[in-house]
């Protein structure tokens, strides 16, 4: 599963050697400056918000790292577009024009080599300045990092014309107030530049519980939007624009059929007036407006339904964007969901007289189709039951070569992969993971009956560390059985738990080392980093040709 973040982060180090060098010394800027420098920004940023309720050309140049270069995301749902497309939708008679220059790996100290060459040339109006992880990443004390933000946060502000924010970026570290992040407030306070705080967003918000950065993965637009929603809130504060609405996406999954499917939005007046609010629906490339009338402090809803493009392929799950952006006066708000349609199954029951297998084939194949050799090289089918006390997922895998892996890292070897998502529906289907979603990876058997080798990806909760998992030789390659207590689903899901994200997935590595292929029932072979594109299992029975759709 590990493969390509590694590679990312081979990349992340390559272009860190390449691009480090030593700098000329730079005093630090004195506390006196501060209040002078703070009053030139507030005059800029009153000036930002006149030009784009003018019309002017306005242009924003985000200079960062590998966060600000969009890795893992689609470009435009990076933390600056969307900051763009929300200014663009607020001030429609501007002309929102986005510099993006990302820097992969690079710390502060990188930053100040390029700053002269990449930055006051732009003559940008709203520079979005966003480094600091590199800078502990790469062991970098914590005095030469406030030494090396320090000096940046000042030339943004001294040497452009900028508004200039300072995006404080998230830090892996499992205490909020650690010194890295402790340090870049105090710097942005010390040097008087506003301060979007990226790293205590996420945290306080809707955050993955591994952190920002997964099994070194980057942070997917679900977070882009979180810093986006964070780095608008600076910006209406730096510019004098009290936000005067709020919306929100009703979220949740469904199970439906039919080739359409509604969304519904909350949008909510912050004013002590009426207003008739602006609403735009965008998805798949549709837009649609609204306009909304909304007595004070009032919620109101709307409602778009979106057609949707196809149903699953095959047994595969497909996500697109959902965007709401609303706005009266001053900056918008904007929410930004995921709608995840997924195939949907029912769980056989305990009096079932025979199982109700599902397919894992071609269609199935997730990771390099190419060195698939057929179905006698990999294939399997699975099935899942309710019993009294248990709910039992069966795993059956045909494998013409059984390569025996280990723990450390069960995709370098022959392996069934089963995940489960035990939140409730408020969070089900979100990309992020929680100690309830289950990740389990369950070892092929040896040939000489060894025990059963098993884990899951994180520590697991304490009601579900005695979990029954067997595994054994068949005559066409192995099968693997594991038991959920009843008892644990409920307490999560409640008495009618049905309704679970889930997911099956059979790894083949002939001859041993490297893993060939491999296929996944219904998600992707990223489900280690995201739950979103997982399945559904269900105990009542599932209507013909229904999906679950799971807006995130």
């Amino acid at each position: 599963m590990a493969e390509r973040a590694l590679v990312a982060l081979s990349l992340v180090m390559l272009v860190t050697l390449v691009s480090v060098g030593p700098i000329a010394a730079q005093p630090a800027p004195e506390l006196a400056e501060r209040p002078a420098r703070a009053a030139v920004l507030r005059e800029r940023g009153a000036l930002l918000l006149d030009r784009l309720e003018r019309g002017d050309t306005i242009r924003i140049l985000a200079f960062g790292d590998s966060l600000a270069d969009g890795w893992n995301t689609d470009g435009r749902h990076a933390y600056h577009g969307i900051v763009a497309d929300m200014l663009q939708y607020s001030f429609p008679q501007s002309r929102i024009e986005l510099t993006v220059r990302g820097h992969p790996g690079e710390t502060t100290t990188d930053a100040l080599w390029r700053f002269d060459a990449e930055v006051p040339g732009e003559e940008p109006d709203l520079l979005l300045v966003q480094f600091g992880g590199n800078d502990m990443g790469w062991a970098r004390s914590v005095a030469a990092y406030r030494r090396g933000l320090t000096e940046l946060l000042t030339r943004a502000a001294d040497d452009t014309p900028a508004l200039a924010i300072a995006c404080l970026a998230p830090i892996v570290h499992e205490n909020p107030a650690n010194r890295w992040s402790e340090t870049a407030r105090e710097v942005a306070a010390s040097v008087g530049v506003p301060a979007a705080d990226l790293d205590r967003a996420i945290r306080e918000g809707d955050a993955d519980f591994r952190g920002p950065f997964p099994h070194t993965s980057h942070p997917s637009e679900f977070t882009h939007m979180i810093m986006a929603t964070e780095i608008l809130r600076a910006l209406s504060e730096a510019t004098g624009s009290a936000p005067s609405l709020q919306c929100e996406f009703a979220t949740g999954p469904v199970l439906a059929t039919g080739d359409a499917h509604p969304v519904t939005a909350r949008i909510r007046n912050l004013l002590d007036a009426d207003t008739d609010c602006a609403a735009r629906t965008e998805a798949l490339g549709e837009v649609t407006d609204q306009t909304v009338h909304l007595a004070a402090h009032q919620t109101g809803e709307v409602t778009h339904e979106l057609a949707l493009p196809m149903r699953p392929a095959g047994q595969r799950s497909y996500s697109f964007p959902v965007r709401l952006m609303v706005r009266d006066q001053g900056i918008g708000a904007v929410d930004l969901c995921w709608l995840t349609v997924a195939p949907a199954i029912a769980a056989d029951g305990a009096q079932s007289a025979d199982l109700t297998w599902y397919q894992l084939a071609e269609d199935s194949l997730t990771l390099d189709r190419h060195s698939w050799l057929g179905l006698d090289d990999l294939a399997g089918r699975f099935a899942v039951v309710v019993l009294p006390e248990t709910v039992r997922f069966i795993v059956e895998v045909a494998d013409d070569d059984i390569s025996i892996a280990n723990l450390l890292d069960p995709s370098r070897g022959d392996s069934v992969e089963l995940y489960l998502d035990l939140r409730p529906d408020a969070d089900q289907g979100k990309p992020i993971y929680s100690a309830d979603v289950l990740a389990l990876q369950i070892i092929a058997p040896g040939p000489a009956g060894e025990p059963v080798a098993w884990r899951n990806l994180h520590d697991l909760p304490a009601d579900l560390t005695q979990l029954a998992v067997r595994c054994v030789r068949t005559q066409t390659g192995y099968r693997a059985e594991v038991d959920i207590p009843l008892a644990a689903i409920v307490a999560r899901r409640g008495e009618k738990w049905q309704g679970l994200g889930f997911d099956v997935g059979i790894n083949d590595a002939d001859f041993g080392g490297t893993r060939e292929c491999q296929m996944m029932w219904a998600g992707t072979a990223d489900n280690y980093l995201s739950p979103a594109y997982l399945g559904a299992l269900y105990t009542d029975p599932v209507p013909a040709g229904a999906t679950r759709r799971t807006l995130q």
